[in-house]
């Protein structure tokens, strides 16, 4: 009898322990991580910029003046405008297109 009562008490903890075996042999996370190259900019004159980015910033920005102008060693811009007290940083590609 008492090896009886062992045995049903080892079934009952092995059948209690093997869902949780089987909750943590199925959960994964999957972490993907993604780092930007870093970009050195260099100020330009203002008037240098290409056409489509002035463009750009004449349709969408129009009232802004334009503060500063850097050129990446990407390719891309960067240009500080301003309207009174409100200042902004935008990031264009040389087609003029709107990055942040």
């Amino acid at each position: 009898m008492k090896k009886l009562m062992i045995l049903s008490a080892a079934a009952m903890a092995i059948s209690f322990a093997m869902p949780q075996f089987a909750e943590a042999s199925t959960t994964q996370n999957n972490i993907t991580v993604t780092q930007e190259k870093a970009v050195k900019y260099t100020e330009i004159a203002p008037k240098t910029l290409p056409a489509p980015v002035t463009a750009a910033l004449t349709k969408d920005y129009s009232g802004y003046a334009i503060d500063m102008a850097f050129q990446g060693d990407d390719g891309s811009f960067k240009v500080a405008v301003s309207k009174e007290a409100e200042k902004t940083i935008l990031r264009f590609t040389s087609k003029g297109e709107l990055i942040k």
